[in-house]
Order: structure tokens, then sequence, then C-alpha cells
């Protein structure tokens, strides 16, 4: 029977609503998934296929947050340490872009990546305050072999020098292991290194050396398959690094060291015998006028056990920070000892052929503040009270520099033809009581 004016209006009204609703969800459902995409980091499916999609990554501690802009137009804006924006669209013809910070337009670094249309990119910041870089990662990798994550290394921690990178089970050794990516430089981008599927111990040491320590992190996930960057990041204190690992086209994992680097400084006057330990890790053993040498040990609150010639002495508790340095200072007559910690910055100079220096009182009965000069020339801030630390000057690098201490006019300590190495970091530590006063140089880096 033919129908009716009526039900055929009714008809095509409700499928023409029909169909305008379901596209409305569709729609608001892709913008709702594309928003928390960007919100994450992750990919976004491209919505135009002639555009390259780029996104930023802030690899630097000397940044609170970094923005991108490309042709002049802000397109990522405030990026902290470790995260990432979401991908946008950028023409390839049209991609001169810049690095700044939030509210400023002046860049930082300006370059033209190379980038394709309908390709993924992502622009890593790394690098000191004053001499930031950035390195474009191509995200259009190949996928590894079956079982394997293929994986990449950035050494981006610029005050670290070379690195070893480790990948073992939790319970291996590091004695016996094989780094994945031996005497990573400062900057370079390793080739792809195909590994085992799975979940890692991540350990990282000074180049050739088992023995310095400088990220231990369990638990790092590297699934058969994933293609990724390893970025190791600098630390507050210099040495010790952490990790990011940026994978292709999702979210970043960010790695933080949960480490302190300690020393202990035995300076008790007339020869005073120094024990110490902290957390059970041995830092001086019955040493006298030595400075001993750092020991990796877990950040946070803790106490030192420390004695004097067989006789405790009281230990100052502090709250070790992830990533620092710090020098346990015993130091005072050897009847009433005392000890305190000292904040220790282990950064490379600024200035190539330099040097960085700085003084520690550890003298006792001294009358006035002790000040140190290099060749002349005044280190740190002035004079510097007894059981505390100059500020760090830099001065020139040289193999012959004369070191003089004193205290009122009167000399407390003297070296000629000392060798400050260029990138060297240097501790002049001045112990003892009056009329028995000398001076332990010790190179800290």
């Amino acid at each position: 029977m033919p129908q009716s004016p009526t039900r055929r209006t009714f008809r095509w009204t409700f499928c023409w609503t029909a169909r305008r609703s379901a596209r409305a969800l569709l729609l608001w459902s892709l913008a709702l998934a594309a928003t928390a995409a960007a919100l994450s980091g992750c990919y976004v499916a491209p919505d135009d296929r002639t555009k390259a999609r780029v996104r930023l990554v802030n690899a630097t501690r000397d940044y609170a947050a970094l923005e991108l802009r490309v042709d002049g137009t802000l397109r990522q804006g405030a990026v902290a340490y470790g995260g990432a924006a979401g991908y946008v669209e950028i023409d390839p013809d049209r991609s001169s872009s810049s690095i700044t910070t939030p509210g400023s337009a002046a860049a930082l670094l300006s370059f033209t990546p190379a980038v394709v249309q309908n390709k993924d990119y992502t622009v890593l910041a790394f690098g000191k305050a004053g001499t930031l870089r950035q390195l474009v990662l191509d995200e259009n990798q190949s996928a590894p072999a079956s079982g394997k994550t293929g994986l990449r290394v950035l050494n981006a921690a610029a005050d670290a020098g070379a690195l070893d990178v480790y990948l073992t089970a939790a319970s291996d050794a590091l004695a016996t292991a094989v780094p994945v990516r031996a005497a990573a430089a400062y900057g370079e981008l390793s080739p792809a290194l195909d590994v085992n599927g799975g979940t890692w111990r991540l350990r990282v040491t000074g180049a050739s050396t088992k023995t310095d320590l400088r990220l231990d992190a369990a638990d790092i996930a590297l699934p058969a398959g994933q293609v990724a960057v390893l970025v190791l990041t600098p630390s507050a204190g210099g040495t010790l690094v952490d990790a990011l690992l940026v994978k292709q086209r999702e979210a970043i994992v960010q790695a933080d060291g949960t480490h302190a680097r300690v020393r202990a400084m035995a300076g008790v006057a007339g020869g005073g015998a120094v024990t110490a330990t902290l957390g059970g890790v041995s830092l001086l053993d019955s040493a006298t006028a030595v400075a001993g040498n750092y020991r990796f040990v877990p950040a946070g609150a803790s106490a030192p056990v420390i004695s004097v010639n067989g006789n405790s002495v009281g230990a100052p508790a502090t709250a070790l920070a992830a990533g620092r340095d710090a020098t346990l200072l015993v130091y005072g007559p050897a009847a009433t000892p005392a000890a305190v910690w000292l904040a220790d910055d282990n950064q490379l100079p600024a200035a190539s052929g330099t040097a960085r220096i700085r003084l520690v009182n550890a003298s006792t009965g001294i009358a006035g503040a002790v000040s140190l000069s290099v060749d002349g020339e005044a280190v740190g801030n002035g004079s510097v009270a007894e059981g505390t630390s100059s500020a760090y000057s830099e001065v020139t690098a040289s193999t012959s520099a004369t070191l003089a201490a004193s205290s009122g006019g009167v000399s407390l300590f003297s070296a000629s033809n000392q060798t400050l190495a260029a990138g060297g970091v240097y501790t002049v530590f001045v112990i003892g009581a009056p009329g028995a006063t000398t001076g332990i140089i010790k190179r800290d880096r």
C-alpha cells in the first residue's frame, strides 16, 4: 500500500536526524580522543596528509618550561622537563622553528627541521642554559626484529662525560655485565640497538668503569616491537644522571634516579683517625688527613655513623637530595671533633680552558676566616668561616699554578707548580690548628 505523505515525511525526518546525531556523536568522540591524546603526548591520527606532525620534548633541567614556535607562531607551550606536547601539524615548506621560554618570543635557538609530509617527528631540546641544543628524532623507524625492541641511546647530560649503558636482569651483577652502549658521548645518538623485549634494570656508569655508578633504575619496560630512544639527562649535581624513554609516537616515560653521591673528609687536627659509614656504606676507615672518594648511596633522610680514634662523634642527620653530591666534613680538635655536611657542585666549567675550584675551611682555632688565591686571584666570595666552604671560582687551567691560603695576613698553606686541568673541578681543604696547618688539594672530577 502506498505510504501517506505524513508517514514518508516522518520516516525521512527520523532517518536524517538519526544520521546527524550519529555523525555528531562520532565527531564528538574523535575530538575527545584527540584532546586526551594531545594532553598525554600520544599520537594523533593525521587530519592533513600534506603536513608533517611534530611534538616538543623537554630534556633539559636548566629551563622550567620550553615552547615551540613555527614560522613565528606559538604551536606548543609550557612543556616542562620530561613532558611532551601533543603532535601538531606543520607545513614542511614553512617549518622555520625556534625554541623559547614561556612569555618570551626571544629564541633560545632557531632551526629548520628537515621534515616530510605525512611523517611524525619529535623535537628533543636538551643541554645547558645558554647552549641549548635540539635534535629532531625521526619517528618513522621500521619495526625491529621479532621479539626485539629497537632502542637508540642519546647522552643529553652535558656535565656527565661519556657514559656506559647496561640493561640487565634485576639481580645480575654489574661486574660481569656488558654494556649495550659503551662510551656514549654527549650529544651523540647511537644507531638502533636490537634489545630483547622485556623489563630491564637500567644502570649507567662513567665510561670504561663499573665502579662509577651514575644511575640505577629498575623495571624499565621495553616491550617487543617497540621503537624508542633512551635519553640520559642531567642531574642537579652534574655527575649523576636521570633518563627519559621517548617511545615512538607514544607518551614519555620518566626514570629519575633515587641516589646521591657522598664522600667524607678526615680533617681532625693532630692526625685523628676518622671512621665514617652511611647506611652501611663505608666512607672512611681509620683515615687521617684525606678526602675519600664519592660513594653511590640512596637519597633521603640519613644519619652517618662517625668515630675519631675509636670515640663516637655526634652525627648530623641530613636529607640527601637525589642527583646531588655532598661532603661529610669531620674536623676540629681530636678531643672534641665536629662533623658538618657541605653541598658539592661538580658541574663542568662553563668556559673551555678553565677549571673550577673552591676552598673548605676545616681548620680549628684559627683567629679569623680563611681565604684562598690561585696565582694571586681570590677564590670564591671572600673569607671562609670555620666548617664552611666558599663559592666555586672558574680559573685558567695551568700546570704551574700557585695556591695560597691565609688568614689575617698569616700564611696557612701554599703550593706551587700545581696542575689545574681544563675541565677539572677541585676542592682545597685547609686543616689543622695554629702553627700546624696544611692544605689538601682534591680533584673532585
